[in-house]
């Protein structure tokens, strides 16, 4: 069973509350394509689902779309500060526990980094921020 999928087909809802945007003076790849396949790599495809299981089981806050997305993308940001780096992208990631799907937010920074954000419970479209976000190491995939 896989547990992680990158979401690339979103209703106009959920593109409208997620959205995405670029923010300037990064080194790193900002390709879609580029950043997706980093996420979904074989070598990076167990920690990101590790951590995003862990914070699964955390008490997460439920929040109207909006304000979970405008939230979630200062606290990105603001982290990425903190260990010297920015913010690339936000990537829509999709995670199976047990029986439920959830769609989350992933911030990409310019440090080879992950952040996983908020998180959306795909059965009743509530959205949640979490106590913690976790901060994934990424392996840059090998091209064969």
């Amino acid at each position: 069973m896989e547990t992680l999928a990158h979401c690339a087909k979103l209703d106009a809802t959920l593109a409208a509350a997620f959205g995405t945007r670029l923010l300037g003076g990064n080194a790193m790849n900002t390709d879609r394509a580029f950043v997706s396949a980093t996420l979904m790599a074989d070598e990076n495809r167990s920690a990101i689902e590790t951590h995003l299981s862990d914070v699964l089981r955390q008490s997460l806050t439920p929040m109207e779309p909006g304000q979970a997305k405008t939230y979630m993308e200062h606290t990105a940001v603001r982290m990425a500060e903190e260990a010297g780096a920015g913010v690339t992208m936000f990537q829509m990631v999709e995670i199976k526990q047990a029986d439920t799907a959830y769609l989350i937010r992933v911030a990409v920074l310019t440090n080879g980094s992950a952040i996983g954000l908020d998180f959306m419970d795909m059965e009743n479209g509530q959205f949640f921020i979490p106590e913690t976000c976790p901060v994934i190491p990424l392996e840059v995939p090998t091209i064969n």
